[in-house]
């Protein structure tokens, strides 16, 4: 089963177009690029639904985590939270541990799901999302699985000493903050909202959760850079199609102030085209004209000297793998 899961890439228009496809309507992930207070508040004036936070897995880290995971009768009983029984399935499983904990409007498929899994225990609600065929299909949509190229390069390049990429979720639920971690055996209690430390930020749950991934990046040396962390948040496109409504109907859609979110608007619509021109590089096979190409070269004469290079390049990034090690997901 786990072969059936590709990875994908950790970016915000891929997880947003994921997250619509499972049918989720009114969000949009959001990068984070620091964690000071000003960086947050660019997202505090609009419901924040969550935190999707990467980090590079390391076992004998993990195995020195002796934070206490919620017993079942410690977790709330509408509180969805799945064991990761799919290897690269973790980012889908962050999103839906966002998604399915959140007032946000999930869709038919993703409504049926959480109902059918509502009496399941953690380790069959993995082996639900494991067998739930939209979902995989979503999840794998991201991926160019028919690619012999990716599969040439796992199959040489993969070693013990690879580096691991993991996805865990940070959500506000009933006032307390939650670590949802595929691989723990339950949810992790953070600690409660209210304690929050900005309370200039209408989600004050984002000052509980900032230390939490500040101090698990802290167990990393300094020289550590690889992590990511993004937001989900309201489409925001929705406050502004709301306030343009409301001028039009105050009679001040001409106005300096529309003009701006006309602006902003479009802004907005132009990022979201931008996002679906990647993912469709993303997903398109580019077999055939990499197949032209090398046509064309052989015919120019080109093709020997080239080779030879991509050869020499190969060498020395195995040598650097087997140094340094490479990377893959959980």
């Amino acid at each position: 089963m786990s072969s059936d899961w590709c990875t994908i890439e950790s970016d915000p228009g891929v997880f947003t177009s994921l997250i619509e496809s499972f049918g989720v309507e009114g969000v949009e992930m959001e990068e984070l690029w620091s964690l000071d207070d000003a960086a947050l508040a660019t997202i505090g004036n609009t419901p924040v639904y969550g935190l999707v936070f990467l980090f590079k897995w390391v076992q004998q880290m993990e195995a020195t985590d002796t934070r206490p995971v919620c017993a079942p009768e410690e977790t709330p009983e509408t509180l969805f939270f799945a064991k990761q029984v799919i290897t690269n399935a973790c980012a889908t499983q962050a999103l839906l541990s966002m998604v399915l904990n959140a007032d946000v409007k999930t869709g038919d498929m993703l409504s049926n799901f959480k109902s059918f899994t509502l009496a399941f225990d953690p380790e069959m609600r993995g082996e639900a999302i494991g067998n739930a065929q939209e979902i995989r299909d979503a999840h794998n949509s991201f991926g160019r699985r028919d690619d012999p190229f990716i599969r040439e390069q796992d199959k040489h390049l993969s070693s013990p000493d690879d580096e691991a990429f993991h996805f865990v979720a940070f959500i506000p639920f009933e006032g307390k903050v939650y670590e949802l971690d595929g691989l723990k055996k339950g949810p992790i209690l953070v600690g409660d909202a209210e304690d929050g430390s900005m309370p200039d930020i209408s989600a004050s749950w984002l000052g509980v959760a900032r230390k939490a991934v500040q101090d698990r990046i802290q167990r990393y040396g300094a020289a550590e850079i690889k992590f990511n962390l993004m937001a989900m948040v309201q489409d925001k496109r929705i406050p502004i199609r709301e306030a343009l409504e409301t001028a039009a109907e105050s009679g001040i859609d001409n106005s300096s102030e529309a003009d701006d979110l006309r602006a902003q608007l479009m802004a907005l619509e132009e990022k979201r085209e931008q996002w679906k021109i990647e993912n469709d590089r993303r997903k398109h096979n580019y077999i055939p004209f990499v197949l032209e190409l090398l046509k064309a070269m052989a015919k120019s004469g080109k093709l020997p000297e080239i080779t030879k290079k991509a050869s020499e390049n190969y060498a020395e990034k195995k040598r650097k793998v087997s140094q340094g090690g490479g990377s893959k997901g959980i």
